[in-house]
């Protein structure tokens, strides 16, 4: 199999998010192998399936880490099954469902330090492709006190979770 690349990127233009007040803003950009979806919702659950074991043991730790903190945590239990119909107000795995268009799926979590949106984006101006862009507001300190701790993790955990859809065998 060929080497998977996934490239930072700016954030789209076209994206509903590119008008969205935020502190912080990335982008990583998946070209679509032959076997992935098409739509952006099944995009969506593709990329956002079951992912790397180590990405399941970090949100585990963070569960266990902000929860005296009164901050949300996502329990497996609750997630539902994969492949089940995207819908708003829906969830897809910890993500609450705020959109979803024919090429794009806004998914995020609302808090009291934080508020973040998650865009999947299906283009294809050079062959079809995902973006995958996160926007974080911040409300208070605690909100960025918060964010830098998990930055490091989650520019390896975006990019490990498309490559890890990447990998997977026809859909």
């Amino acid at each position: 199999m060929s080497r998977i690349t996934v490239d930072l990127v700016p954030l789209p233009r076209h994206s509903a998010l590119a008008a969205t007040p935020a502190h912080y803003t990335d982008a990583y950009r998946l070209p679509l192998p032959a076997h992935a979806p098409h739509g952006a919702a099944a995009v969506a659950q593709w990329l956002f399936g079951p992912g790397p074991a180590w990405v399941g043991y970090l949100m585990k730790l963070r569960d266990w880490l902000v929860r005296p903190f009164g901050l949300r945590t996502f329990p497996a239990a609750a997630r539902p099954p994969q492949g089940a119909t995207l819908e708003v107000g829906g969830r897809l795995g910890p993500f609450r469902v705020f959109a979803v268009g024919p090429r794009e799926v806004i998914l995020g979590q609302d808090d009291r330090h934080l508020d973040f949106r998650v865009s999947v984006l299906v283009e294809a101006p050079a062959g079809p492709a995902a973006v995958v862009t996160t926007v974080v507001q911040f409300h208070n300190w605690f909100g960025r006190a918060y964010f830098t701790l998990i930055k490091p993790f989650h520019h390896l955990v975006v990019p490990a979770l498309l490559r890890r859809a990447a990998q997977k065998p026809g859909v």
